[in-house]
């Protein structure tokens, strides 16, 4: 039997995060609905221990028991929007890594958010910064992991450049001197 993560309703979870780590945990049994049913009660506490306590005895099935947990607990502040998505821009010395992780991480709250995985490699691009974006304008992008990868070579060979840039600069001496001389 697995040891559940409890779900309070009060911490910064949202229900659909809980119930995907229930699955999770679930493992192999998660194929079974009867079983997801009943063993739902071990991954509540607090109030929502209490909230399933009173439901009918007769639950139905998953999918109703998922659709009444959402309904009863979901929290719309935790939720964001297509405009959250878009304003998620890489800043000034990020690298993309950081960026294509900040840009999932917000796509991952976006729950109701049905959009195309070509459009988020879009919309991913579109947000990398310009002297990223302007060498790789001549590709076509289908996922965010396409996106990623060039713009990891990008990013990698701009480091690059300006290492060598920089070793092969000649050493100037500079003298100061004020108007009197």
């Amino acid at each position: 039997m697995p040891h559940f993560i409890k779900f309070n309703g009060d911490d910064n979870k949202s229900t659909f995060e809980h119930i995907s780590q229930y699955l999770a945990q679930l493992g192999e049994v998660g194929s079974i609905s009867e079983l997801k049913v009943r063993l739902f009660s071990l991954s509540l506490t607090g109030t929502t221990f209490s909230w399933f306590s009173s439901l009918a005895p007769n639950l139905g099935s998953w999918e109703q028991l998922e659709q009444k947990f959402n309904d009863h607990f979901f929290c719309k502040n935790y939720e964001l929007k297509l405009s959250h998505l878009t304003s998620v821009k890489q800043i000034r010395d990020e690298s993309v890594n950081d960026y294509i992780r900040r840009f999932c991480d917000t796509k991952k709250r976006c729950f109701s958010l049905n959009i195309a995985e070509k459009d988020l490699a879009d919309l991913a691009f579109s947000n990398l910064r310009s002297h990223i974006k302007e060498r790789l304008e001549a590709y076509d992008f289908f996922t965010i992991t396409q996106v990623h990868q060039r713009a990891l070579d990008v990013e990698s060979r701009s480091k690059e450049s300006q290492k060598s840039h920089k070793h092969h600069r000649p050493n100037m001496h500079t003298l100061e001197c004020n108007s009197d001389c």
